[in-house]
């Protein structure tokens, strides 16, 4: 399957606050799964504990928003919905790949949720605008 971004969203009595026991682990498998794991252990031991913070005080985190192939996200949800996404500015494999790997992670760690695919509003719009064929121009 080739998708921009693969959404992983829980049931609404989760609350961030719930990831905080698998985080650690999950942030550690989509860095190393996605070749995005810094050379540093320090650096991530950073973005861990940022990410950390916001999820014992039950806050939406950061993620990995960092100008590379593939981001991890917490978006800002209806209410206090719980939910992430991968994403990649292009169509990938790898998307879909480490969507579903993720979910299995959090399956086995017995977190339910729901896999989504392509949800990104404003990518349907661009999409949409592209296909659409051009209006012939009015004569002057």
């Amino acid at each position: 399957m080739i998708v921009r971004s693969g959404h992983i969203a829980f049931p609404k009595k989760t609350q961030f606050k719930d990831l905080a026991k698998v985080f650690p682990e999950m942030l550690r498998l989509f860095l190393k799964e996605s070749g995005q794991m810094p050379e540093d252990e320090a650096l991530f031991r950073i973005l861990l504990r940022t990410n950390m913070a916001d999820l014992q005080n039950n806050r939406k985190p950061e993620g990995f928003n960092r100008d590379n192939k593939m981001r991890m996200l917490f978006p800002l949800g209806k209410g206090n919905e719980v939910a992430f996404y991968l994403y990649r500015s292009s169509r990938s494999e790898e998307v879909a790949r480490l969507t579903e790997m993720l979910s299995s992670f959090l399956r086995s760690k017995g977190l339910l949720h729901k896999v989504e695919w392509d949800k990104m509003v404003l990518y349907h719009y661009k999409e949409r605008r592209a296909r659409r064929p051009e209006s012939p121009r009015p004569n002057a």
